[in-house]
């Protein structure tokens, strides 16, 4: 199993370095992913659920993520990936799916609390299982972009899926916003808009999400972001899925680590720091 130190478990100025966010995603990889006597690529999850969101949906609670937004509402499995979860191969996580899926008679699924594309090859193998479900008919992969915008090859593979459907979720429209939020490299800014652009060159069904609250980002860096979408597709921008910071114990104890839980929520307190 890896370790990781020397990265960021948290977003804090003055204290967090920023990092690489393809590297962070590969040495979360190494702790949140396994191979079996089988060959599978093994991931860790938490729980498997069924959810309120997109109408009710199956959710298999994963563990690890490659950037440190102080606006997250996962658990703190993203900050400490070895503290958290077993080992799921790609046919139990499947099949739990589908069990869930029948027994609540909800027909969506998904990989959420981390970034699914970290383990690709786990991704893929519960994605073609899913393909062949009957109980399943949608799979909505959530994504932060990195891996897909510094890969393109992967959006390739996730474009052979009939039943995949992609939310991007963009994180600046600047380099300093980028760094500031995510705690990651400022030049990595970029990555989330490529994999919009592959999504969208590989005719893979998606929409993009944007954390827009202006407690935290300006009017000229919103219009960036939309600026951007734009100029690979009008629809992108006029379609683009705006988001507000809700105030869950986890995302209140980051906002407080980051220095501004009180700009965003003057009246909340931190309850329980770890």
């Amino acid at each position: 199993m890896g370790s990781l130190d020397g990265y960021p478990r948290f977003n804090i100025p003055g204290v967090t370095k920023p990092f690489n966010p393809l590297k962070l995603a590969k040495w979360t990889e190494e702790i949140v992913c396994r191979r079996n006597r089988d060959g599978f690529q093994e991931r860790k999850y938490t729980d498997f659920y069924v959810a309120g969101v997109y109408r009710g949906i199956v959710t298999g609670g994963a563990v690890g993520c490659c950037l440190r937004c102080f606006y997250c509402w996962v658990p703190l499995s993203r900050e400490y990936p070895e503290r958290f979860g077993r080992y799921y191969d790609p046919r139990r996580v499947a099949k739990i799916m589908s069990y869930l899926a029948r027994e609540y008679r909800v027909y969506k699924a998904r990989i959420s609390c981390c970034e699914p594309t970290i383990g690709m090859d786990h991704l893929i193998q519960v994605l073609r299982l899913v393909e062949e479900d009957r109980n399943i008919k949608l799979f909505i992969l959530e994504t932060n972009g990195i891996i897909f915008g510094a890969y393109p090859e992967y959006v390739g593979e996730i474009a052979k899926f009939k039943k995949v459907y992609v939310r991007v979720s963009i994180k600046a429209g600047t380099p300093e916003g980028f760094e500031r939020r995510t705690g990651a490299e400022g030049r990595f800014y970029e990555l989330p808009f490529k994999a919009v652009k592959h999504l969208w060159e590989n005719n893979i069904r998606f929409h993009v999400a944007a954390m827009t609250d202006p407690r935290i980002m300006t009017p000229d860096e919103r219009r960036i972001i939309l600026e951007k979408l734009s100029k690979i597709s009008p629809w992108l921008a006029e379609n683009l899925e705006e988001e507000d910071i809700d105030p869950y114990d986890t995302t209140l104890i980051r906002l407080y680590k980051a220095g501004i839980l009180h700009k965003v929520f003057p009246t909340y307190k931190v309850v329980e720091e770890e």
